[in-house]
This record gives structure tokens, C-alpha cells and sequence, in this order.
């Protein structure tokens, strides 16, 4: 059984994102969620223009190409500062498998208007490892206790990040298509970082280095890069449906670490989930 590059590469950005996620959580409640977002993107930017310089040249663009890398620049800066509020205000295990459902919206996509076609059996597997991490990353006898108020608050930042994560990487499919892995998502991050930076100043927060959370900023930013040059790489390699679908298993990641640190105990629903994302991952390397 031989594992393709792109769920590979689907698998790596899955423990990319979902480490960086667990960060996330502790740096947005230590320096809230601009300085957190600003600064882990203009460290995981500055990565991608070192990495440009150095290994790639800058292709011809279209003007529809440009146009795709603005609305995705837009979506994705809307997902990671709305994941984050979510991440302050919310509850991580609500907020972090509602943003990975982001997978549905992308799969639903790219099968109805990408042309991409998946067998029946790489359709279950896509299917068991959705299912799977929201099952691992909800804790069920937490959710009955939360005040519905307070969950609504996480929630309505979840869906937000779930519906433009979704549809930015449907489009990132087709950039990639046109001008390569690379070059499409070092320019959304570097547009993204730019309306990240104009929203905070819009909204007057104070962006100056959180000092008192640097490690974990240095961190996110890190695991940020890693994450988005293996997404790319993957999606050049296999359908997005399938390489979305493996990396966005990540809230089962975040909830595992958020147990072993927080010594939280883990349900038979979150055991449940862990074996469905590894069947799935299973069946898609078949």
C-alpha cells in the first residue's frame, strides 16, 4: 500500500495545523487575536518571500488570476482572524472541528464545479476522516454544560472561518493549475497579511510584539508555513478534495495535545473519531 505525495503532503499540513492551532489558543487568550494574527503571518510571510528568492521566479499572471488571488486574500484573512476571535471568546473543541468542516464545503466545490472526480471508496475514506475529526475534537459532556449564549458566540466565528476556508481552497485549486504550488499561495498569504494589518489598524488595536507570548507566535508561524507549502504541494499532486479533506482531520491534533497538557480525559465519541480519520487516511492511500 503505497501512500500518494499528495495525502502525504495532506497528512503533514493535518499535524501542521493542528499543533499550530493548540498555539493559537494560548497566544490569542495571552495577546489577543490581532497581535497574534499579525505577527504569526508577517514571520510565516517573511518565510515565503526568503523561499521565493530563492527557489522560484515570478510567472506571468492574468488578469482573472489576479482577481481569484484578491477574493482568496480576503477569504483567507476573514478565516484565520475569525478562527482566532473564535479561539478567544469561544471554546476550542466547539470552535476547531466547525472550522475543519470547511473540508465539506471545499469537497462540495470541487466535485460540482472543479471537474474533479473521486471513486466511491476515496469518497468514503473523505467521508470517515470529516466525520472523525469532529467526533475526536467534540467533548460531549463540555457541551452540555456550556450556557447556550456563550457557545453561540464561538460558533457564529467558526462558521465564518468554515465558509471561507472552504471556498478560498476550492479557488487556491485553480491558481494552482495556472501558475504552479508555489507562487499562488505565497501571494494570498502576503495580500492577506496586508488586510489583516489594514483591518487592525481600522478597528485601533495595538499591534506592537506580544512580548509575552513570542514563543508561541515564533511557533504558529513556523508550523503556518509548513502547513500552506505542503497544502499547495499536495494539491499539485492529488485532487483537492482529497488533500483538503486529509489536512483538515487537524481539530483531532489540537484536542489530543489539548488532553495530554490540560490532563482532560478522553471520551469513547473522541476515540471513535481518532479511529475514523486513521481508517479514512487508510482508505485513501489504498
Amino acid at each position: 500500500m503505497a501512500i500518494s505525495l499528495g495525502v502525504l503532503f495532506g497528512i503533514l499540513t493535518m499535524l501542521s495545523w493542528g499543533i499550530s492551532d493548540f498555539f493559537a489558543a494560548k497566544a490569542s487568550r495571552k495577546a489577543g487575536v490581532a497581535k497574534t494574527a499579525v505577527w504569526s503571518q508577517i514571520i510565516s510571510v517573511s518565510a515565503f518571500v526568503a523561499i521565493f528568492i530563492l527557489f522560484f521566479d515570478f510567472p506571468d499572471i492574468s488578469g482573472a488570476d489576479i482577481i481569484l488571488i484578491a477574493i482568496c486574500s480576503i477569504l483567507g484573512a476573514i478565516g484565520i482572524l475569525s478562527l482566532y476571535k473564535g479561539f478567544e471568546v469561544g471554546t476550542l473543541s466547539i470552535i476547531s472541528p466547525i472550522a475543519a468542516s470547511s473540508a465539506v464545503v471545499t469537497v462540495i466545490l470541487s466535485l460540482a464545479f472543479l471537474g474533479e472526480k473521486i471513486t466511491y471508496l476515496q469518497g468514503f475514506g473523505i467521508s470517515l476522516v470529516i466525520i472523525g475529526a469532529i467526533l475526536a475534537s467534540f467533548k460531549l459532556k463540555d457541551i452540555a454544560k456550556l450556557k447556550l449564549n456563550k457557545a453561540a458566540t464561538g460558533v457564529e466565528y467558526g462558521i465564518i472561518a468554515m465558509l471561507s476556508f472552504g471556498v478560498s481552497f476550492a479557488l487556491i485549486d485553480i491558481l494552482i493549475e495556472n501558475l504552479g504550488w508555489f507562487v499562488p499561495v505565497f501571494l494570498i498569504k502576503s495580500f492577506g497579511l496586508i488586510l489583516i494589518v489594514l483591518f487592525s489598524f481600522m478597528m485601533r488595536k495595538e499591534l506592537s510584539f506580544p512580548k509575552n507570548a513570542k514563543i508561541f507566535v515564533i511557533i504558529i508561524a513556523i508550523l503556518e508555513t509548513i502547513a500552506f507549502l505542503s497544502i499547495g504541494a499536495g494539491i499539485s499532486y492529488e485532487y483537492t478534495a482529497i488533500v483538503y479533506s486529509v489536512a483538515s482531520a487537524f481539530p483531532a491534533v489540537t484536542i489530543i495535545l489539548a488532553r495530554i497538557f490540560f490532563k482532560e480525559t478522553i471520551e469513547l465519541s473522541n476515540r471513535i473519531g481518532v479511529i475514523s480519520v486513521l481508517a479514512g487516511l487508510a482508505l485513501l492511500a489504498i
